[in-house]
């Protein structure tokens, strides 16, 4: 799924404005840096218009009829805030994850489809097959899974509930092309923790999706709109407006986090929301807040526990080298582990205790599925000339998918060897480059690292990288001469990195193909940066070279001239 070439235009426009102002912001002074921080501002209102689209949103179709049940009716083409396919997932797979849990959504869908099917006198639009979500490589028949919600799933509904769960699905089938729905029950499933869930579920319950002749659904849809929002408030009112304009430039001018993934869903941004709060937190020093904050996004997707952990790097280094205050390291943890303690407590005594341990069956086997869409360090380690041009829509297409993933869980096995050192080395350079940042700083080097050399994540996870850029241009305009060079280059590199996601995509058609390319110029950009932070101590290269010739045969130490007096440091 790419952006259409007004988007892509506009985007790459704006990185060029973001690019070219960063030099003057950076190497200027007064006038020359309001100056260009205008023109920042005026390229971020674009970029984020050319986000939604300039108004296009998302495409829904319609009913032009009240008479729902016929499979030709007209529909109209309207749009509006709602990703039908997301939303479906999680409003839904929230509202009932009581009942449904984590592997009868779809199976419940086509139950329900099949009685409506039975009372509006049409054929179902639910197909043969839905994904198997105890297994995500397979499928299973309409019929079996019928049977599994009826005998196991049903009975956990009150008929209240169950008439519930048909009116939305009613709502949906006016909303989109009856075909549409094999897309949806051939997904790999509905994931979040049940510490998300528990609070999503009551957001969820509280907006139904329509009432009367006014779709409350575009609410739903909004609140990721209102996260957003309060996300780059918090940037500017912390880091100034700056940092806040370079944000929203790279956000709006995305492609891995585009509208078109996930705009128009239900509470998508939660995470990344709860990460730049608890980024700004840590800049104020509200280190409670911050940990907080941080909890909120690990118990929303687990992976930004990483986050966490990166900012507590230099405040560890700094306690115990140089015996620092530790009040900040413990004020974050203890409210870090509060928050987790509480959400994991809420959301066992809701669900029980079975909800988080069929939620990690299933991550565990999740995690080492290759989706086309994911990004990571994999990817590249993986790849060969079998990988691309694939077809995995449809029954047979699972099949293929399947032993497609078979074949490469194989290859990334084979290439341990080369993998545990890159991962080795990736994770010295991010410790070593995040004890001597800002925290805040810190947080996000360590983090994004983690994401790509540990992880795999779905490409529009990466919606964090926006901050990257903002952090790079502060730093480098608030450091002294040679490391301010070094952060001007990381951000140049990013620059060229963020342009290349936008263009790869019109350039190769294959998906398995440009994204095996973004990962390439991800792992570029991921090197260069941490080459730029990485600092050695001071004179380590010329002690050891002195300590050598101290041992060498033949040489004594009052034969040697006298060492030069060492220049007195300017003042800071």
């Amino acid at each position: 799924m790419s952006v259409g070439p007004l988007d892509t235009a506009a985007a790459i426009l704006t990185v060029l404005v973001a690019g070219s102002a960063a030099g003057p912001i950076v190497f200027g002074r007064g006038p020359v840096r309001r100056r260009a921080s205008y023109f920042l501002g005026a390229a971020a209102i674009v970029a984020v218009l050319s986000w939604f689209h300039f108004g296009e949103f998302q495409s829904v179709y319609v009913d032009s009829t009240a008479d729902a049940s016929s499979p030709r009716r007209p529909k109209t083409e309207r749009h509006q805030p709602l990703h039908f396919h997301e939303f479906f997932h999680y409003y839904l797979g929230s509202k009932y994850f009581g009942q449904v849990g984590y592997l009868g959504l779809y199976d419940c869908t086509a139950l329900a489809d099949l009685e409506i099917a039975h009372e509006d006198q049409v054929l179902p639009r639910v197909g043969t097959y839905v994904r198997d979500l105890s297994d995500v490589l397979t499928d299973k028949t309409t019929v079996e899974a019928i049977a599994h919600c009826t005998n196991e799933l049903r009975p956990r509904f009150t008929e209240a509930r169950w008439a519930s769960f048909k009116h939305d699905l009613r709502e949906l089938r006016r909303l989109v092309p009856d075909d549409w729905w094999l897309g949806a029950v051939g997904d790999a499933g509905f994931n979040p923790p049940p510490s998300w869930v528990v609070l999503s579920s009551a957001v969820a319950n509280a907006i139904p999706i329509r009432v009367g002749h006014i779709a409350t659904y575009i609410a739903a849809t909004s609140l990721d709109v209102l996260l957003l929002l309060a996300s780059f408030l918090a940037l500017r009112y912390t880091f100034g407006f700056t940092t806040a304009a370079m944000a929203a430039i790279y956000f709006g001018s995305s492609y891995l986090s585009s509208y078109s993934w996930i705009g128009g869903a239900f509470l998508r941004f939660t995470w990344l929301t709860c990460v730049i709060l608890s980024l700004a937190a840590m800049k104020r020093g509200r280190w409670a807040w911050a940990g907080a904050f941080a909890a909120g996004a690990a118990c929303d997707r687990l992976f930004p526990a990483a986050f966490a952990v990166g900012a507590m790097l230099p405040l560890v280094y700094r306690a115990v080298r140089h015996g620092g205050d530790r009040r900040p390291i413990i004020r974050f943890c203890a409210a870090f582990a509060g928050v987790v303690i509480a959400l994991v407590a809420a959301s066992t005594a809701v669900f029980g205790l079975s909800a988080w341990r069929v939620f990690f069956e299933r991550i565990l086997r999740h995690g080492d599925v290759y989706f086309v869409m994911h990004v990571g360090l994999k990817k590249i380690i993986t790849y060969r000339d079998w990988v691309s041009s694939q077809d995995f829509h449809g029954h047979d297409g699972l099949a293929r998918f399947r032993l497609w993933n078979l074949r490469l869980r194989a290859t990334w096995a084979a290439m341990r060897p080369v993998v545990v050192p890159i991962q080795l080395l990736a994770a010295t350079g991010a410790v070593l480059g995040s004890i001597r940042a800002r925290p805040y700083e810190a947080a996000v080097f360590f983090g994004v690292i983690v994401m790509f050399f540990f992880n795999l994540p779905a490409n529009y996870y990466y919606s964090v990288l926006v901050l990257v850029p903002a952090l790079l241009l502060q730093r480098a305009a608030t450091r002294p001469g040679p490391q301010r060079a070094r952060d001007y280059v990381a951000l140049a590199a990013f620059n060229a990195f963020w342009v290349g996601t936008l263009v790869v995509p019109h350039l190769w058609r294959d998906d398995i193909v440009y994204d095996f390319i973004i990962c390439i110029m991800l792992a570029a950009f991921l090197t260069i940066w941490i080459a730029a932070w990485v600092q050695l101590p001071p004179f380590t290269w010329r002690r050891w070279f002195r300590s050598r010739s101290d041992r060498a045969p033949g040489t004594d130490a009052s034969t040697r001239p006298p060492a030069p007096r060492e220049r007195p440091a300017a003042p800071a």
